[in-house]
């Protein structure tokens, strides 16, 4: 594998909670062995699971180092009653990433079928990523297709992204000024620091999680509704959370594949950028706010400035300065560039931002049905996932309690 720098990625590497899932429900029987060499053959098709990061000799820099094993982490658990306690906990146990991959997988036998649970550290994919390897496990273990070799190829620079989305002057300055004053303070968070922090921060900051289904009647009511009025399902979505929380402001994760020059189709590894959008008409009518929000979303998507900017940013920020931005803001470490970055740019200091992602729909025969669990980003007071499979969607929010 060509060597991979963790570059964009950065930003997710020392900040709490950076794991989300999949959920699969197979029609197929349980056994162990089947259910290895299934991995085993997502391990050899894709090197990021063979892989755990290493800091390079005589640099800050992070990157990927390959292994010949896999580095998917197994376990058969008993009860799929028990299986919100089993995602917490990974929460608050220790995942080093210089000894331990960036996949689990806990499988949940069930009286006719089983149940499978994909835990991906934010560092190996974003969540299209890992539906698209959830699929390829239930392809392989359901149906014998084997998953292709990929290699991965991430975002180096900014020439990997499409043209103008360079930041404004303004905006370049300012991260100018805060790397000066990051190199002037002359120290940085050691990975040791972050875990003890992480671990105290999460024993005090608990995520709950709730799902939610819509299939049938009300869910071709929604579709009807989209189609009539030229909106989207994400639009309807996104129009229903302003009512709900009262929020002007809702965080969107944009899949950019056909976007950016080093993708390769079927890679794993953080392919989407995040983008806020603003609405603050006073509308009630859930259809008006809709519309509203398709323009919005329109008129980011058709500027590469405004889509790409939080990348640019990342780009531009000292690497061991996006290392201490969470847990500066956090109150983990005392640094003013820090918390500038992560309190005032990144939005940990007062979480107050909701946030919504979208995998879309697909059919496959292989799979029941399917559940997004979205991060608990420390910066939102609640996000929300959604993945609509073989005609159902679901939709699960992760939520810190008490904000």
């Amino acid at each position: 594998m060509e060597k991979q720098y963790i570059v964009t990625e950065r930003a997710h590497f020392m900040c709490p909670n950076m794991h989300f899932g999949i959920l699969l429900e197979l029609d197929a029987h349980y056994e162990e062995k089947r259910v290895e060499a299934s991995l085993d053959a997502l391990a050899q098709a894709h090197p990021f699971l063979r892989c755990t990061v290493q800091y390079e000799e005589g640099t800050e820099k992070l990157y990927y180092v390959a292994k010949e094993q896999s580095m998917i982490y197994f376990e058969e658990k008993n009860s799929i009653h028990h299986m919100w306690e089993d995602y917490k906990r990974i929460a608050a146990e220790k995942w080093d990433l210089f000894e331990e991959g960036l996949l689990k997988v806990y499988v949940y036998p069930l009286k006719e079928g089983m149940k499978v649970l994909f835990v991906a550290h934010h560092l190996l994919a974003d969540g299209r990523s890992l539906l698209e390897l959830s699929q390829e496990f239930a392809n392989h273990y359901v149906s014998g297709m084997s998953p292709k070799y990929i290699e991965e190829k991430l975002i180096k620079s900014i020439q990997d992204l499409p043209s103008k989305s360079e930041l404004s002057g303004i905006s370049k300055l300012l991260i100018k000024r805060t790397n000066k004053q990051w190199k002037k303070e002359q120290h940085q968070v050691t990975y040791k620091q972050y875990q003890e922090f992480t671990k105290e921060y999460v024993k005090n900051h608990t995520v709950s999680y709730k799902s939610y289904q819509l299939y049938g009647d009300k869910l071709e009511e929604m579709k009807t509704s989209c189609k009539e009025n030229g909106i989207s399902m994400n639009d309807l979505l996104m129009a229903h959370m302003y009512l709900k929380t009262g929020t002007n402001k809702i965080i969107i994760a944009v899949d950019i594949r056909e976007k950016i020059k080093c993708y390769q189709t079927g890679a794993l590894g953080n392919y989407a950028t995040a983008i806020g959008i603003v609405c603050k008409t006073k509308t009630t009518d859930v259809i008006e706010k809709a519309k509203e929000v398709h323009k919005c979303v329109k008129a980011h998507m058709q500027d590469n400035r405004k889509l790409m900017l939080v990348l640019a940013c990342y780009l531009e920020i000292e690497p061991t300065l996006l290392d201490s931005a969470a847990i500066s803001a956090l109150g983990g470490f005392k640094s003013k560039a820090g918390e500038f970055v992560g309190g005032s740019m990144f939005g940990f200091r007062k979480p107050s931002s909701y946030s919504i992602t979208n995998l879309g729909k697909i059919n496959n025969v292989n799979i029941k049905e399917a559940m997004f669990i979205p991060p608990a980003s420390p910066a939102a007071k609640m996000t929300v996932g959604v993945l609509t499979v073989n005609e159902k969607m679901q939709l699960c929010s992760s939520a810190y309690e008490g904000m």
